[in-house]
């Protein structure tokens, strides 16, 4: 079963909005997670503009061994 760490809401000049830890586990300071989602925002849009595929939305999941990153787009 999978648990919610944190969640980040990120506009679309790549600032955060929205910011909420929800587990004791690895708490990271306000710089910390405003790198974070820059980071993670970047990635998004830069993998966007490289994909060979037209009209792909970027990477949606990075999976790692102790974390999965999603990215959701609202309209």
């Amino acid at each position: 079963m999978a648990a919610i760490y944190s969640l980040y809401i990120i506009n679309k000049s790549e600032g955060l909005i929205f910011y909420k830890d929800y587990g004791s586990k690895g708490r990271m300071d306000t710089n910390d997670s405003l790198r974070v989602a820059s980071l993670w925002h970047s990635m998004h849009a830069i993998s966007q503009q490289l994909s060979p595929i037209n009209g792909c939305s970027g990477i949606e999941l990075l999976e790692a061994d102790t974390f999965d990153l999603h990215c959701f787009q609202s309209l």
